[in-house]
């Protein structure tokens, strides 16, 4: 790839009326633009969803608060026809992985009835958990610490209590123990329904908790899973275009490929970036 540092194309904001007054700031000059609807007063916005694998947190309250401010001042102060379009992410690695852990752990659960043959095998998924403890990322070993302190106490408490109160403590530790018995298990062929249970579970809750918030609900929802041969036949095409490539199981946009056709840009809102190998290597290239 070329060392040779680039500057932003051109930009050319459109007809601009006397009555025009909301700026936005343009990511690819980097300054406040004059709003311009392409279909006069009419505006499409698309928002991203969340990954619907867990609960909601600080961060989309944060997300779509903002989004939603913004989204009442256009329609409410501006007077802009606003079409708000949300896309749920209801099927990836995450939600596929926490599916299978969560269903593994309630089988287990369902079937455990033998408190020391449960205490054995929480004390080997403690075993493995501290085992890999050095080469967890920096940034999760606070969270690794908890699961091996709630391992270590489950683990010391399943051996005199009873079936009954079993599942309540084996709860405790449904994360770690969910994810050690993926991790050993190779044979079961899951039903796909524990693939659309779960994120429908947390797609209902974060709409619920958006609407605790007084977030208005978006005019039209869309998610990945309904889109699935739309998206394949997307990709089919790129590849065909020469613009992507397949390798182990995965398939790589060809950045090389695509900034050799003179009909493209690359780069375009961080040209500075390109040609940056140590920002590459680093993951923000």
């Amino acid at each position: 790839m070329a060392s040779t540092k680039r500057t932003q194309p051109a930009w050319s904001s459109g007809d601009v009326a006397e009555t025009c007054r909301l700026k936005l700031f343009n990511s690819l000059t980097r300054k406040k633009e004059v709003f311009v609807p392409k279909n006069g007063n009419k505006v499409n916005w698309y928002s991203c969803g969340p990954t619907v694998y867990d609960a909601s947190h600080m961060g989309h309250a944060r997300s779509y608060i903002t989004f939603d401010i913004l989204r009442r001042v256009m329609k409410d102060y501006f007077h802009y026809d606003v079409e708000y379009v949300m896309n749920i992410t209801d099927i990836d690695d995450k939600i596929i992985r926490r599916a299978r852990q969560l269903h593994l752990f309630e089988e287990y659960v369902k079937n455990a009835t033998d408190c020391k043959a449960v205490q054995k095998d929480v004390l080997l998924a403690l075993d493995d958990l501290k085992k890999d403890f050095e080469q967890v990322d920096p940034e999760k070993k606070a969270m690794t610490l908890k699961a091996i302190e709630k391992l270590t106490l489950v683990s010391q408490l399943v051996v005199n209590s009873t079936v009954n109160n079993l599942q309540s403590i084996l709860n405790e530790i449904k994360d770690p123990f969910g994810a050690y018995l993926d991790k050993f298990n190779t044979e079961d062929i899951f039903d796909n329904n524990i693939f659309e249970s779960l994120p429908r579970f947390w797609e209902s809750d974060f709409h619920s908790n958006m609407a605790s918030l007084n977030i208005l609900p978006p005019d039209k929802l869309s998610r990945v899973s309904e889109y699935i041969p739309d998206i394949i036949a997307y990709i089919e095409t790129i590849i065909k275009n020469g613009y992507a490539y397949e390798s182990n199981g995965s398939v790589y946009f060809d950045v090389v490929a695509f900034d050799s056709k003179p009909i493209h840009h690359y780069a375009k809102l961080v040209p500075e970036a390109y040609g940056d190998t140590k920002s590459l290597q680093d993951g923000e290239g």
